[in-house]
Formats: C-alpha cells, sequence, structure tokens
C-alpha cells in the first residue's frame, strides 16, 4: 500500500468516525453544560475535528507532494 493510499483511507475513515462523533454529541446536547471543559470534552467538539481533519487529508492525499513519490 503506498502512501497516497493509506491517507486516504485514514482520511475517509476520520470523516466516518467524526460523523459517528457528531450524532453522538447531538444526542448529549440537551445534558451538557456550556463551560469550557464541557466544550472540549465532549464528542460534538471532536466530532468536528476529526471531520475537518478527514477532509484535509483527503485534499492532503491528492496534493502534489503526495502524487510525485
Amino acid at each position: 500500500m503506498t502512501q497516497r493510499t493509506g491517507l486516504l483511507i485514514f482520511g475517509h475513515s476520520c470523516i466516518v468516525f467524526g460523523c459517528f462523533l457528531l450524532t453522538w454529541g447531538f444526542y448529549l446536547l440537551p445534558v451538557s453544560s456550556p463551560r469550557l471543559t464541557h466544550i472540549l470534552t465532549r464528542p460534538l467538539f471532536w466530532g468536528f475535528i476529526s471531520i475537518f481533519g478527514g477532509i484535509c487529508a483527503n485534499f492532503h492525499g491528492f496534493c502534489r507532494c503526495v502524487r510525485q513519490r
């Protein structure tokens, strides 16, 4: 498996896992309090981070620096 293929698989799995966390975070939203520790430790925040990180990994998989190797 090449570096590009591994990066694309990683990016897609981050997006899928982020969608799972986002859904879980929406279900926990009514019982969460609006404190900073609750915002940063709940799955809603990490779902967004994971989704956007997966999108970044997918775009980097098609980047010229990865394709030329």
